[in-house]
């Protein structure tokens, strides 16, 4: 308690919630539960320790594109390539959809800053148009990759504080880290399917025969998007909106990821339509990037820092 209200004095008010939903945790888990029982309760017990609705959609778009050096910069200096957390390939002609740890990026360490490593991480593909998102120019790419560091620098505050509170045999760490049932993995493919594919769970029909089109053809891959399909960047921010307004979750049951890209696009087009529209103005003028900032500010919700913050914590002591 001593330590608690030393936090309480010294932090914000958004680190004040993330104690008082821990301590909440700490105090379930003082009724101790059996592991079976942990995991058909994993609901109520991420409910009861601040988890939101959200939890699985947020956490998805804020680590598809982690790499080993962000997770030491933002978490966990200490982290390995065997670092357990599930990325979305960025070789998006790659056949491996997600890979099961974030990769090395090999940023340039002779650049002194975060922002300027990230800058040459981006330019350094700049003319591979089938890595990172999408039918996006690189000043979009850019964007993304600055997006993305702002969620994970913002991530970073409140996780200092779950490092000190949470344990990583508690129950929540048990709910959170089963990805395959929490919805985590289900979304980083599904997300990785809107990256590959912009707009193919949109319900346009001429857009999503057109990647299905191309499967069907003899002797051809699934091609990658013309250049008249909708950028794969806004697909994080128009997707968490929908998920938000709509509350209800994709029909994942029906669909096996374990199947290819060419089985799966039709399944994904059909099964998995929830009117997402990722289409944006090019980033091409000052009035266009006010769109795009808006877009930016509000791609993340507020809660999901906290649960990506207890997310990384569990898995990176899983």
């Amino acid at each position: 308690f001593k330590t608690l209200q030393h936090y309480f004095i010294q932090s914000n008010l958004r680190t004040m919630k993330v104690i008082i939903c821990l301590f909440v945790c700490l105090l379930s888990v003082a009724h101790g539960r059996a592991a079976g029982e942990r995991l058909d309760q994993c609901p109520v017990i991420m409910g009861e320790a601040g988890i939101s609705p959200s939890f699985a959609p947020m956490v998805a778009h804020a680590i598809h594109s982690l790499t080993v050096e962000d997770i030491q910069y933002y978490f966990d200096e200490t982290a390995t390539e065997d670092n357990g957390i599930p990325t979305v390939n960025m070789d998006l002609t790659a056949e491996q959809r997600i890979l099961p740890n974030a990769p090395l990026a090999h940023y340039d360490t002779e650049f002194s800053s975060v922002a300027l490593r990230t800058f040459d991480f981006v330019l350094r593909h700049m003319n591979q148009a089938r890595w990172g998102t999408s039918n996006s120019h690189t000043l979009e790419q850019v964007t993304h990759a600055l997006h993305m560091a702002d969620i994970w620098e913002h991530t970073g505050e409140q996780y200092r504080v779950v490092e000190r509170l949470l344990a990583p045999a508690s129950d929540i760490c048990t709910c959170v880290t089963d990805i395959e049932e929490n919805d985590v993995l289900n979304y980083l493919n599904l997300f990785s399917f809107k990256i590959r594919y912009p707009g193919i769970t949109s319900g346009n029909k001429t857009l999503t025969d057109r990647y299905v089109d191309s499967v069907t053809r003899p002797k051809r891959s699934v091609d990658a998007p013309s250049v008249d399909a909708p950028s794969g960047f806004g697909y994080s921010a128009s997707y968490s909106a929908h998920y938000k307004r709509q509350g209800i979750r994709p029909d994942f049951d029906a669909v096996d990821f374990d199947l290819t890209d060419a089985e799966l696009l039709p399944i994904v087009a059909s099964t998995l339509q929830d009117g997402d529209d990722p289409s944006m103005k090019p980033l091409d003028s000052a009035e266009s990037w006010e769109d795009w900032k808006e877009m930016v500010k509000t791609a993340f919700e507020e809660t999901g820092y906290y649960d990506l913050a207890v997310f990384m914590f569990c898995m990176l002591n899983n």
